[in-house]
């Protein structure tokens, strides 16, 4: 590279880093579900192992290394958790901008200028997902290095190189499937092209790619009963939803005229295509080389795969059906199709598209995305939201992308569901209840105080139910779970943490991400609720129904994996679950499908069946 190539490439570099982090920060907010990573961490330090709640093993984040960094980094700092994230997720960001912009401009080989870095960094969900405690950063930065080891792996060999950087990048695209699920995509199809390239040398990449993943992956199926992460099981991300899919893309790429500025990207790469192939051409003539013939090919080969695994990452979105949060799934393919133009040669009618492009990012940037949120009183469920703009008006009753975001778990205390929350635990745990439950006490939901945490006492009958803690379910897992102690059992009713909610069938026409429910007989069944103690209203038949299905084979098999105590017998049922019926099983919402004639006979003449039986709950060391 020349004198002012390299010039050009430190200051696209530089403003990558600078826009990535003065967007993540101007909107820097913590996510409800950010915080469920947090409650796993917690736990992780509090020497609990890698659990949602103690004595239950369930894997409730998608990510695996994300968790175990802010594990790492909040041990070693001692700050809270909800900081090391943010900071974390911001910086990993900008790294992974200045990473993928230097790739690209490492790539062209010229005086470049930035360009899909601004496209990125343009869009309002990318900078909300800056920050949120979830992984995109993480993500982002793998994408970011792999790109750039990509892109050295295609340059011509230089024997003063410290180690030959297939290997490197073999060890990287490894670690791609506990990054997220979804990007062993990107792994896979890397390791297969390192494969081609240097078949002589397949065991050498196999053994540097696979240990990590391999060993994870057999702890996950011996420790949790599943071959993928839980949230893979309670989002039933083996189904389709093409039509939902295709409404979130037009929600994501409508809202920004992203279709016009992928047809201006594909221009531009055309154009940078050809001139770097010409370029490279007149190099070799002038060198009288045979090299650059391997550069040319393996440049459009890694071209071609992070255009390919983008394509094909990009319909895997849009067949589960999307994401309730506006843009955030389709972030990731997008960032990956960006990496070749993060930064472009500076040629006249590049340079011309550039402006357009820095014209429409311009007004992205100050419209931004307003959430609309639903009345009071309508029936209707929430579709796909921005979710930052919902969780500044859930909070401080705000609207508009640019309020006051919630940046702590106790910043969530102010949304009207969770009123009392913290008296409601204290008074619960003072007088030995078994479960608190959320309940609407006035009119209009919109009021303060329209919600309250009301206790259920604990049955006084001998039981092995009776071990488990105070048990609460909200759908809003995060918020619920960190403004709450360890010793406090935290549940959702779409299964994120809860396998028995997980394996409910699929309802129609629900929300993406929110389309399984616990009905509330199964909520209080798997708790010491005193079922005589309810209230009227409760049917008091179908909770001892469901707590008399519990202690049946199929359910009891699935509850053992993640509460019996690990041994090694455990451990090597779980794997047998994990590749049998952990993968397909699915449970009727109706407890009495599960009960023969005597049993429900008994259940109906009064008697609480499933106080005894085959183990269900096992004593948990808090």
């Amino acid at each position: 590279m020349t004198h002012n190539a390299r010039l050009s490439l430190r200051v696209s570099m530089l403003v990558a880093g600078v826009f990535a982090l003065a967007g993540g920060w101007a909107q820097r907010w913590m996510s409800d579900d950010g915080l469920i990573v947090l409650r796993t961490v917690r736990n992780i330090l509090a020497g609990h192992g890698p659990v949602f709640n103690a004595g239950e093993r369930v894997e409730a984040n998608t990510s695996t290394l994300w968790q175990y960094l802010i594990a790492l980094v909040g041990w070693i700092t001692g700050a809270r958790l909800e900081s090391v994230a943010l900071w974390l997720s911001l910086l990993l960001t900008a790294a992974a901008c200045v990473l993928a912009t230097w790739a690209a401009g490492r790539y062209w080989g010229q005086t470049v200028l930035p360009f899909g870095v601004i496209i990125y960094l343009a869009l309002p969900p990318a900078r909300d997902f800056a920050t949120s405690g979830l992984e995109w950063g993480l993500s982002l930065f793998w994408f970011g290095l792999w790109w750039a080891l990509l892109v050295r792996w295609a340059q011509p060999p230089r024997t003063h190189a410290p180690a030959p950087v297939g290997y490197w990048l073999a060890v990287w695209s490894g670690l791609s499937w506990l990054v997220r699920p979804e990007l062993a995509l990107y792994g896979g199809v890397t390791g297969l092209l390192l494969l081609a390239a240097t078949p002589r040398a397949w065991w050498k990449i196999l053994l540097v790619a696979l240990p990590i993943p391999a060993a994870y992956q057999v702890f996950r199926m011996g420790y949790y009963g599943l071959v993928t992460p839980h949230t893979a099981v309670a989002k039933s991300a083996s189904d389709s939803a093409w039509g939902e899919g295709m409404a979130y893309l037009w929600d994501f790429a409508g809202t920004y005229a992203l279709w016009l500025i992928a047809a201006a990207a594909l221009a531009v790469g055309a154009i940078a295509a050809r001139t770097r192939a010409a370029r490279t051409g007149a190099r070799a003539i002038t060198a009288e080389a045979v090299l650059p013939r391997d550069e040319v090919s393996r440049g459009t080969a890694i071209v071609a795969l992070a255009l390919g695994c983008g394509f094909l990452h990009v319909l895997y979105v849009l067949r589960v059906g999307g994401d309730f949060m506006h843009g955030r799934m389709l972030l990731l393919p997008l960032f990956a199709l960006l990496l070749p133009v993060m930064a472009v040669p500076l040629t006249k009618r590049i340079t011309a598209v550039c402006l357009a492009v820095f014209v429409w990012a311009t007004v992205v940037v100050a419209r931004g995305h307003a959430f609309e949120p639903l009345p009071p009183d309508s029936k209707a469920q929430l579709g796909v939201v921005d979710e930052r703009g919902f969780w500044v008006w859930a909070t401080t009753g705000q609207l508009g992308s640019r309020g006051r975001a919630p940046l702590y778990a106790e910043d969530f205390l102010s949304w009207r569901l969770m009123s009392n929350y913290h008296e409601a635990i204290a008074q619960a745990q003072r007088s030995g209840a078994a479960q608190i439950h959320l309940v609407q006490v006035a009119a209009d939901p919109a009021a303060p105080g329209a919600y309250e945490w009301l206790p259920r006492p604990r049955t006084p009958e001998a039981s092995d139910l009776n071990v488990q803690p105070l048990t609460l379910y909200l759908v809003n897992l995060g918020m619920t779970s960190m403004n709450a102690g360890l010793d406090v059992r935290v549940l959702d009713t779409v299964g994120l943490a809860t396998p028995l909610a997980a394996r409910m069938p699929r309802l129609p026409d629900a929300r993406i991400g929110h389309d399984k429910l616990l009905p509330p007989e199964w909520q209080i069944a798997d708790t010491g609720v005193d079922v005589a103690a309810l209230p009227e209203p409760a049917d008091r038949i179908k909770i001892m129904q469901a707590r008399a299905a519990l202690r049946t084979p199929e359910i009891r098999e699935l509850l053992a994996t993640s509460r019996e105590p690990l041994s090694w017998s455990r451990f090597i049922s779980n794997i047998k679950f994990s590749l049998t019926a952990g993968r397909h099983l699915s449970l009727d919402d109706d407890p009495a499908a599960y009960l023969d004639e005597s049993t429900l006979s008994r259940i109906n003449a009064g008697e609480d069946v499933g106080l005894v039986g085959p183990r269900v709950a096992w004593p948990r060391d808090l």
